[in-house]
This record gives structure tokens, sequence and C-alpha cells, in this order.
């Protein structure tokens, strides 16, 4: 089983030519509004798994955007949290030809909920996955997780104080690191490796990853090709469902980090993540038409 705590929202998705200069204009060439939020998209790739998990999230606010964001929820097959809160937080994204996003978002700073922890589901030696969005509330569920026992996998936590010792943390170079730097990005995971006790991974979207543990050796990764790049929205969230994927199953962490690359560069192909994820057939046979890239992940 795996929980997965922090953001459900509205993503607002526009294809645009480019973005506009200062004082400049655009065009939309189109607009559709998704199921988003990094929990929300991790757990709809887990889902199409077939993993069991349960969702614990934000308020989902009040008025029509609640009401929308309610009925995406159980499209999706998602037990939906109670309405409340001051805004319903929501995701303007602009996509370019590029695969790039431009984000702006609302309601997300007043989203965090005053949450009863013997309502969440810990289970010992179970997973547990959180993003910082819900900053003071996602702290404290999961310090409560590693008290209650389950294996934990944080996304973008990288403040000095965060409960990272003997946890995966993922963060990538949008917020840590340096863009296309080598060595800044594997000094980054040597330091936070030896700071913090922890498995450290940091992606660096096209140009790959960079990873080690106390028990393994830092080292960069290529990652896949992306055969599509239309949006790279959630690409990290289903990087990261894919490296819970495999350590639900049980598997070796190379098996886990080829798995979870490959998952990433197909997600790339989709315009938002809720649209579609690629089966777990898709990205094995992504793995075997890439067998060099494949291979470091299995060379630890």
């Amino acid at each position: 089983m795996v929980l997965v705590f922090g953001t459900v929202c509205l993503d607002r998705v526009m294809q645009v030519a480019r973005l506009p200069e200062p004082g400049g204009y655009v065009p939309v060439e189109s607009e559709a509004i998704y199921l988003g939020g990094e929990a929300a998209n991790t757990a709809f790739a887990l889902k199409n798994w077939g993993v069991d998990l349960e969702l614990v999230s934000n308020d989902l606010g009040m008025g029509a955007d609640a009401e929308l964001l309610q009925r995406l929820l159980e499209e999706k097959g998602f037990s939906v949290p109670p309405k409340g809160g001051s805004r319903t937080p929501v995701c303007d994204i602009y996509v370019t030809p590029d695969g790039e996003r431009t984000m702006f978002g609302r309601g997300f700073s007043t989203m965090e909920p005053a949450l009863d922890l013997s309502s969440i589901p810990f289970q010992e030696g179970q997973l547990f996955t959180a993003e910082p969005n819900m900053s003071g509330v996602s702290r404290q569920v999961t310090r409560e997780a590693q008290r209650r026992g389950m294996l934990v996998y944080l996304m973008d936590f990288f403040r000095q104080d965060d409960p990272l010792e003997g946890a995966f943390c993922q963060c990538s170079t949008d917020w840590v690191g340096v863009r296309g730097d080598r060595e800044a990005n594997l000094r980054w995971v040597s330091e936070w490796v030896d700071k913090k006790g922890c498995f450290a991974i940091l992606t660096d979207s096209a140009r790959g990853l960079f990873c080690g543990s106390p028990s393994m050796k830092v080292r960069h990764y290529e990652a896949f090709p992306a055969p599509v790049m239309l949006d790279s929205t959630g690409a990290g969230d289903t990087f990261r469902a894919g490296m819970l994927y495999g350590l639900d199953h049980g598997w070796e962490i190379g098996r886990c980090l080829a798995f979870a690359s490959a998952a990433g560069a197909l997600e790339c192909g989709y315009l938002a993540v809720t649209t579609r994820t690629p089966s777990v057939a898709e990205i094995e046979a992504h793995i075997a038409r890439n067998p060099k890239v494949g291979r470091q992940f299995l060379d630890q």
C-alpha cells in the first residue's frame, strides 16, 4: 500500500506558440481544465498501474471550482476530501511547443487543512509520500509517518530542517542544484547525502539525474529519451510514481530508477498527467528499446 499525501488542484492548461515579451501579446491556441496537483498526478499513475493506495489531500475550497474539482476526483475514482478553506487551488499552465511549461497559481498558500492525524491510515512497513505545498501540515504528517514506521519518499523537501534522515528524497533543478551543471549537481547530491543520511535523487530534465545514498556512490545517469515532447508538466510526479511502483514491488534500486526515468520520459508525450499515464508494458518496452540507457541503472 502507498499513502500519498499532498496537493490536489485544478490545472488550467493553455497551449501557446511562445511566451510573450513584457507588454506583448500571444494568443492562446487551446485551453482545457484537468485534475492536477503533485499528489493527484502521482496517485493517478499508481492507480493506473494497479497499486493499492490512499490519497489524502487538501480541502477542495468552495464554490464552482470546488464542485469541478470534486467531479474530476470522482471521475478518476478517488475519495473526495471535504469542501472548505478559502479558495480552490488553481494552477494556470502555459505550454510551449518545446514542452516547457510556465505556471501561475492561486489558492495554494491558504490551503493547509487542520488535519486529524488519527484519521490518516498510516501503516507500519508501507510506503508514504508527500510534497511540501502544505508546508507545516506536510512536515507534521511526514514526521508522524516516520514515527509509525513507514518507508518515506519525499519530493521537493529541501529545507535544512526537513525530516529526511533515512528517507528517499527527490528534488529537481527547478528548486536546487544548477540546470545543466553536472559538477554542481553531483556536489549538491553528495552534500545532501552526507548531511541527511538519505537516498537523494536530483532530476535535471532531459539532462538526466543524479543520485546516491550512504551505501551507494553518487553518480550521474543519462535520461531515457522522450519520444514525444508535448508537455513536461508532472514528469517529476510520474518519476516519483515509478519509483514508488518499483519499491512497492520490492525491486532493486537500479530497476526502480530505470522504470521511473522511462515513465517520466513517456509522460511528456501527453497533455496533463491525468489525461493518460503510460502503461507498465509501454514503460518496459521503452526501456527495452534503449538498452544502453537501461544498462547504466543496473550497473551499481
